[in-house]
């Protein structure tokens, strides 16, 4: 057998083999709740659906917080008849959210990856605000946390890789996306790390769903994703930083049934930079071997200059920073290198 397939036939068995997944759910009993004097906290579940006050009392917590099963607000919700009680919270969440972020004339916007849990990021989301300059009478800081799952198994988290790519894509569409249409005409910055990527980009474009999820969420989890609302043009000026994004061109790419060909998603006119990074040696991006890079739901974006180079062709605000030589994954690694603060000034963001 050719070494390349040998090496995928194993990863596929390590990854079907494979348990132990934990959701990543809220510590506070308010999850989604500002904090003086420019901090606001949002977490939404696997959905997108974000947690309302009391919800470990009044929606209760899965056992173990294992992941073998969806943890869905909006199905708990609406098996025991309180989906508008969910829904009016939201629409409350938001409307503070708004008047709040009302006077301000910019945002930030961090976005963890997956396999993370909200104690890790906290530390990296601190990290990012302590060393970006802000004044808490123009700017606000919003903290987004998503249900990327987690795990502490190499191939455990191989397997999380795929249970997560369609929460990136929930969390982005249902949760950032609302977020984005309750502020208009600021300066948004959205600081994102590894699959934060893809819930960005879910938010900002229309992301394409795998056939049998999209029945699950409908099914099961009383959730029409065909019904989702757009990104409205609310005259933002958003700037996308995208550290070691862990997505492909696919993220960028839709089928046009008509033809049955792929082509580019058209951008809102309000997203005016993706600035990504690029790195041959995140051996996470790199999935080990290159060549699965753009496979088994692609990272070659971060992973290869080429696949830059195919978006720069298509869209001229992309631009990029070379962080080959750095082995590493972890969002610590990234924000903790000279080249991130360097990225930040380049986009007339001071830092200290």
């Amino acid at each position: 057998m050719n070494t390349r397939y040998f090496f995928y036939v194993i990863i596929i068995i390590g990854l079907f083999t494979s348990c132990g997944l934990i959701h990543n759910l809220p510590d506070s009993a308010s999850p989604n709740t500002g904090a003086d004097p420019n901090l606001w906290y949002s977490f939404v579940d696997q959905n997108g659906n974000f947690y309302p006050d009391n919800w470990k009392k009044n929606y209760g917590i899965p056992s173990n917080k294992a992941a073998r099963d969806p943890y869905s607000l909006m199905k708990i919700a609406t098996d025991r008849g309180d989906r508008e009680q969910l829904l009016a919270f939201e629409r409350g969440n938001m409307l503070r959210l708004s008047k709040r972020i009302e006077p301000k004339k910019r945002v930030f916007i961090l976005v963890h990856g997956f396999n993370a849990d909200e104690e890790s990021v906290v530390k990296q989301y601190k990290y990012i605000a302590d060393h970006i300059v802000t004044n808490p009478k123009n700017d606000e800081i919003i903290r987004f946390y998503w249900d990327g799952l987690r795990s502490t198994s190499p191939f455990r988290s191989a397997k999380n890789w795929f249970s997560a790519a369609s929460f990136s894509q929930m969390a982005g569409e249902f949760g950032l996306r609302r977020i984005l249409n309750n502020m208009a005409d600021k300066d948004v910055y959205i600081i994102s790390h590894s699959r934060g990527a893809s819930v960005v980009m879910s938010a900002i474009s229309n992301p394409e769903y795998n056939t049998s999820f999209s029945a699950q969420a409908k099914d099961i989890h009383n959730i029409d994703i065909e019904r989702a609302k757009p990104l409205l043009e609310n005259k933002n000026r958003i700037t996308c930083i995208m550290l070691a994004p862990a997505i492909g061109l696919s993220e960028f790419q839709y089928t046009d049934t008509t033809t049955n060909t792929k082509k580019f998603v058209d951008l809102s006119t309000q997203v005016k930079k993706i600035h990504i990074t690029i790195n041959g040696t995140d051996k996470m991006l790199k999935k080990f071997f290159g060549f699965l890079s753009n496979k088994l739901t692609p990272t070659d974006l971060g992973y290869k200059e080429d696949s830059f180079n195919a978006l720069k062709k298509n869209y001229t605000i992309f631009s990029m920073t070379d962080f080959t030589g750095m082995s590493s994954h972890d969002f610590s690694r990234y924000i903790r290198d000279p080249r991130f603060k360097q990225m930040l000034r380049e986009e007339s963001i001071q830092v200290q």
